[in-house]
């Protein structure tokens, strides 16, 4: 058998790695073969952020409806940076959610964004006033916001882009930060001052 050298396992690669050290032995694996209870890594995987609807289609429980609204985000330039933010959107359960982890890969592509740090706000029954302080957004926006949600509560991140024709970034922004719950009642936003 090989001697084996005196260092510890990690110092002993680096020394092995600088060539001052002999690589060790190959060894045979002796281990029993996997068994059928093994756990197989997924024959399949999508790219979050540029996967068609046969490949959403392809998911266990991906109803139409929801396809229809990831693909309307995509389109809109809206990305995914984790298996939480489509639990959210979705509003899937935490089983179907650990089903699809093991298929799902988030490819940022583009910079990066900040993770949420607060519960989500309810665009639909938020004060205008709460609104206010907590959007960064001109006042035309929170104008237009209030009116279409008085029309019709937002259903979705895409309902909210496409009626109120917001850029990508915009709505990335709203990720894990918005909910969209019960109608609002009130007024109007009331003037910065």
């Amino acid at each position: 058998m090989a001697r084996r050298h005196w260092l510890d396992p990690l110092a002993r690669k680096v020394l092995q790695a600088m060539g001052d050290l002999p690589k060790d032995p190959l060894r045979v694996d002796t281990s029993p073969a996997p068994s059928e209870e093994t756990t197989v890594a997924p024959s399949w995987c999508i790219d979050v952020n540029r996967a068609t609807a046969e490949q959403w289609r392809q998911l266990p429980g991906c109803s139409d409806v929801m396809v229809d609204q990831l693909l309307r985000l995509q389109q809109g330039g809206v990305q995914f940076s984790q298996i939480e933010d489509l639990a959210q959107l979705l509003d899937i359960s935490e089983s179907l959610c650990e089903q699809w982890r093991p298929h799902l890969i988030f490819r940022w592509h583009g910079d990066a964004p900040q993770l949420p740090k607060h519960s989500p706000l309810d665009l639909n029954a938020a004060s205008p006033i709460l609104l206010a302080k907590t959007l960064p957004w001109p006042d035309e926006r929170l104008e237009r916001l209030i009116a279409e949600r008085r029309r019709e509560p937002f259903q979705n991140l895409a309902d909210l882009q496409e009626r109120l024709c917001l850029p990508p970034a915009t709505v990335e922004a709203l990720i894990g930060r918005v909910r969209f719950g019960a109608r609002p009642a009130g007024p109007s936003l009331p003037p910065r001052g």
